[in-house]
């Protein structure tokens, strides 16, 4: 049963705003030309408190949250040029108009009128290009500065000030212009993924040295900001609360209090949102029929943008021949997990280029790796594969019974074709050390792991998004290249496919890249997920997003009704 056939079979909130976006793109992720701020819809009631279920953050500093949903509250705390919400196109926040340029180089953000600080401060351009300045510098560590290398001057900036990052322009105090290396059709959709890469305050981050903003204070408190919310505290393993920033211009929230109730055990999150002690969750298809059964709550469901995967890290030798990457595929039946686990809610996927162009559908892709361990057997044969000579092990993040089945479902089938490893339960924290500090950027070590299955990611909405994932230049600690995957003609093929604005170029070069990655399988394909929400009927204004990582990214439009 195909996801959308699910869909339409459920109960769904009703959608509605307080505030009308406006989509900075289409499907093919480029519009030329000036996009402007336009007048909002009436306003909603004011007043209340939304409550959500949270996990512990790995950090609030937007210079290095990797995670969509420590993002989200980031963006809500200080603002973003574009902002990503429930849409799957960027939407003007801090700026009020983008000029594109019909080649895709330059763009040419102008700030809204009136920007401040909380601390009283004006917002300026000076703050833009610094917040873009610090993610460049290889002295601070961003993994946003693999984004941003095709800034003209970027690469060879080494720290010595903004003025020497030749494609980072402000001509005024309230103009930015970005001019870029090579043309760039999905500019937009970078600086808004996954909620948006927020604007610090420069008098307040300037005064830390590049090396040591990853573990100042300032990395989970937040500083002054100028989004929709302010930061009001974080109590470690209890909340994070954000209040309503009165001085927010684009439309003021409507609620006064969003209350992150940090609740590491999904079980747990679902009985409170049962019992009304929190507003909102992300749920699994086994957790459907209580919000169903529950007159207090609504299912708010979308076909995701996100999919899940294995991620074996390949510069490590057990996963270095393709041949045993393809065994992983042939020894796990995928489409069985999806039919019993997922009840039809997720579709199998073989490479990681779905929707977008192909509306529901999957690029074209010469293999489908149907089940078939004995193929899997004959390939690790192939490559003189044998367990016993390495020390194996997966990190997990134990807590979501739904996972944890399918975590231990997938070693038994590994298992049964002679892929053993050990399973590793480890908290946020330490998983995010593992997969991103575990890889200094000097090159001179891998992550600290050897597989992972990870969950997440907006691929759907755009397929430039999925270089980040496989670009050499995007390897960890500086991009999300977490496997450490590395090809010359995949590297290329993404240039190609972002220089564009014509739509069946860009198919052509994305289904070639998707047979490469198919036959290559840097990582072990799995699902295309879905994006289930349970939702207290008090609050309006929700549209499920297809990422559970931007579940916050609208809260400046939702509102409640008692």
């Amino acid at each position: 049963m195909t996801l959308s056939n699910r869909f339409t079979r459920r109960r769904f909130l009703a959608t509605g705003t307080a505030a009308a976006g406006v989509a900075l793109a289409g499907k093919a992720g480029f519009a030329s030309g000036r996009v402007s701020a336009q007048d909002s819809t009436p306003a909603a009631p004011m007043g209340g408190i939304v409550r959500l279920a949270f996990n512990t953050p790995a950090t609030l500093n937007p210079l290095f949250s990797t995670a969509g949903t420590d993002q989200g509250v980031e963006r809500q705390i200080y603002g973003a040029l574009v902002m990503m919400t429930h849409e799957a196109t960027p939407q003007l926040d801090l700026a009020a108009a983008i000029d594109a340029s019909d080649d895709a180089l330059t763009y040419t953000f102008t700030l809204a009128d009136g920007l401040m600080f909380t601390d009283g401060e004006p917002l300026t351009s000076a703050d833009v290009a610094f917040t873009f300045e610090r993610a460049i510098n290889p002295e601070t560590g961003s993994f946003w500065r693999s984004r941003f290398l095709n800034i003209e001057g970027a690469e060879e900036y080494a720290g010595d000030g903004v003025e020497n990052i030749a494609g980072i322009q402000t001509p005024d105090e309230m103009t930015v212009v970005h001019t870029l290396i090579n043309p760039d059709a999905t500019w937009l959709t970078i600086l808004g993924d996954f909620a948006g890469f927020s604007i610090v305050p420069k008098h307040v981050f300037e005064a830390i040295a590049p090396a040591d903003l990853q573990n100042a204070p300032v990395s989970l408190a937040p500083g002054p900001g100028a989004g929709a919310f302010t930061f009001g505290e974080y109590v470690a393993d209890q909340y994070i609360s954000l209040n309503r920033n009165d001085g927010y211009d684009p439309p003021k929230a409507n609620i006064d209090q969003l209350l992150l109730n940090i609740l590491p055990q999904t079980v747990t999150a679902m009985s409170q949102l049962q019992a009304g002690e929190i507003d909102i969750n992300t749920i699994t298809v086994s957790d459907i029929e209580l919000v169903e059964e529950n007159e207090n709550l609504i299912l708010s469901a979308e076909p995701s943008i996100q999919l899940r995967v294995l991620v074996p890290n390949i510069s490590r030798p057990a996963f270095a021949d393709k041949r045993v990457r393809q065994a992983m595929h042939y020894a796990l039946d995928r489409q069985a997990m999806a039919d019993e686990l997922y009840q039809g809610y997720a579709s199998v996927i073989n490479s990681p280029f779905f929707a977008w162009e192909w509306e529901e559908g999957q690029a074209p892709v010469p293999n489908a790796y149907d089940y078939d361990p004995d193929m899997a057997r004959s390939l690790l044969e192939e490559a003189s594969w044998n367990a016993s000579d390495y020390n194996l092990q997966m990190h997990y993040i134990p807590g979501n019974p739904f996972d944890d089945s399918l975590i231990n479902i997938v070693q038994q089938q590994y298992a049964d074709v002679g892929i053993n490893y050990e399973l590793v339960q480890v908290d946020v924290t330490e998983y995010t050390n593992r997969v991103v500090s575990g890889a200094p950027a000097d090159g001179s070590a891998t992550g600290d792991f050897d597989l992972l299955m990870v969950s997440g990611g907006v691929m759907g909405a755009e397929p430039n998004i999925v270089a980040r994932y496989f670009d050499t230049a995007s390897k960890t600690p500086l991009g999300a290249n977490y496997g450490h995957y590395s090809n010359t003609r995949v590297d290329e093929l993404f240039v190609e496919g972002r220089s564009t604005t014509d739509i069946e170029a860009r198919k052509a070069t994305y289904t070639e890249l998707a047979g490469i990655l198919n036959d290559e399988v840097p990582w072990i394909f799995l699902f295309r997920l879905p994006a289930l929400y349970g939702v207290n009927s008090r609050v309006k204004g929700f549209t499920a997003p297809g990422h559970p990582g931007r579940v916050i990214s609208s809260a400046h439009n939702w509102w409640i009704e008692e």
